[in-house]
């Protein structure tokens, strides 16, 4: 075989292996992609999910009149809201009832965090047995909310309450 031959043939192997090499690096980049969306998705997720935990576990100050000093949202005023609404409410935080300081220290809340973050939300606490919300009004975020878009949710919380059944979700999106 001559010299030049070889030259050919060794010229042609190394295309070969550069279009090899090339293939496999589309090959990963398209897999890595695809990734992306999911990465997007779990982090919402766990965005909503630990907003919500922290938002429900967060411990009242200036409230009187319930048989709590310092009422959580979940367990103390979310329950108060459910049974008594805005007409009664054992507890009075900063001169409200318990629905109306709800609603205006959850919207306060996310709007600190997740408004702030730029990202849409929705908050929405009802009761299970009538499907109906505890507030008058609904808490969403000033960038819109995630009511007709694809979104993640904290997951259902619920909370056994004097008027049964309360069940409260965080829904994000981008």
């Amino acid at each position: 075989m001559s010299s030049r031959n070889k030259g050919q043939m060794e010229m042609a192997g190394l295309v070969v292996i550069v279009i090899l090499i090339t293939l496999g690096i589309l090959f990963m980049a398209q897999f890595a992609l695809k990734d992306e969306p999911s990465k997007k998705i779990f982090t919402r997720k766990e965005l909503a999910a630990s907003t919500m935990a922290a938002l429900m576990k967060t411990t009242v100050v200036d409230c009187t009149g319930g048989p709590t000093q310092f009422p959580q949202i979940e367990g103390d005023l979310l329950d108060d809201c459910a049974v008594w609404g805005n007409e009664y409410s054992q507890y009075v935080c900063d001169g409200q009832p318990s629905c109306s300081f709800l609603h205006t220290k959850i919207e306060e809340l996310l709007g600190e965090t997740l408004g702030v973050w730029g990202k849409k939300y929705h908050f929405v606490s009802e009761k299970v047995s009538t499907g109906m919300s505890v507030f008058e009004e609904k808490i969403e975020g000033l960038n819109g909310n995630c009511e007709d878009r694809e979104r993640d949710t904290s997951g259902d919380f619920y909370l056994p309450s004097g008027d049964g059944l309360v069940r409260s979700v965080l829904y994000v999106c981008e």
